[in-house]
């Protein structure tokens, strides 16, 4: 962590300030630019994570922000696409505030690998965010948003646990993947074995190599199929790969690596399910092949916001 500043350095009070204004959920688009001006100078940041960390560890905490990858609420169609597109932008802003103060490593629309403290190794999939949170009885890593990869360096004094959505997945000497969806949690082990538990951490569930499992919050885990060990986690490899999803849930797997944010208009439920193989590099081309596969239309306003809806929706 870094040393501290005296309370009353400028910085310092400064980073208290935006703290307090992350935390209030009174977010615009363009204090929130602002603030990111402020925190590219490196002095500020390393304030700025010191003080957060001490915030973290010893201040109140709000309500948190609703999860979820980017805020999907139905919009009602423009009537002027500017004004539309800065509200559907402060909709998605707002919870990624929230997350600047809880997360260590966050994910913009890339992949990022990450250096645990103790010699282990994370991949966070676009869009994603952990909290790393270690002491002297066990590794603890808080999946925040989205999806990451964990090769856990062994130390039979600490267990290495990855906590999402009141649950718990404990490794054994392994390597694996873990997803946050809005309504479950899902993980599948690339090597060794990993042991699951939802919200009571009891009545374990053993996994081995290719086996996955998935567990809602308040229930309990269930197994679902093997997969084949060449496609866990195929995003670290530049592929998305889609099979017997929703459009919807397709939708929102893309819009992950988009650098606006995606709103879905109307009801997706009845098209019939996707499978499909898109490069994580070229989002927008895989949104449109989408839609064209899909009957889907999509609306691109300004600040990169995109509108998709079934081509049956009519606007007003």
């Amino acid at each position: 962590m870094p040393r501290p500043l005296p309370p009353s350095d400028p910085a310092a009070v400064q980073a208290r300030a935006w703290i307090a204004w992350l935390a209030s959920g009174a977010v615009e688009p363009t204090q929130m630019q602002a603030f990111e001006q402020w925190l590219a100078e490196p002095d500020n940041r390393r304030t700025f994570e010191y003080e957060r960390q001490l915030w973290r560890s010893l201040g109140p905490r709000p309500a948190s922000a609703p999860a979820g990858t980017r805020s999907r609420r139905r919009a009602r169609w423009p009537v002027a696409a500017a004004a539309t597109a800065s509200l559907l932008a402060l909709t998605w802003v707002a919870p990624e505030a929230w997350l600047r103060l809880q997360a260590d490593h966050r994910s913009g629309t890339g992949i990022q690998s990450v250096a645990l403290p103790d010699g282990s190794r994370a991949v966070l999939d676009a869009d994603s965010a952990i909290a790393v949170r270690y002491d002297g009885q066990v590794r603890r890593i808080a999946l925040l948003r989205g999806q990451a990869w964990f090769q856990v360096t062994p130390d039979p004094a600490r267990p290495f646990q990855v906590d999402a959505q009141g649950g718990v997945i404990e490794d054994i000497s392994t390597a694996f993947a873990v997803a946050r969806e809005d309504d479950h949690v899902e993980t599948i082990v690339e090597q060794g074995r990993v042991r699951v538990a939802a919200a009571d951490r009891t009545g374990w569930t053993y996994l081995d190599a290719g086996q996955r499992a998935r567990f809602a919050a308040g229930e309990r885990v269930t197994r679902q199929e093997d997969v084949a060990l060449d496609r866990i986690a195929a995003w670290r490899e530049g592929e998305l790969l889609i099979e017997a999803a929703g459009v919807e849930d397709a939708v929102r797997r893309i819009a992950r690596y988009r650098p606006g944010a995606t709103f879905v208009r109307g009801d997706l439920s009845t098209l019939p399910s996707v499978n499909a193989a898109f490069r994580i590099d070229r989002p927008e081309q895989a949104l449109d092949a989408l839609a064209v596969s899909a009957g889907l239309t999509v609306t691109r306003l300004p600040m990169g916001v995109a509108i998709v809806a079934p081509t049956t929706t009519t606007t007003e």
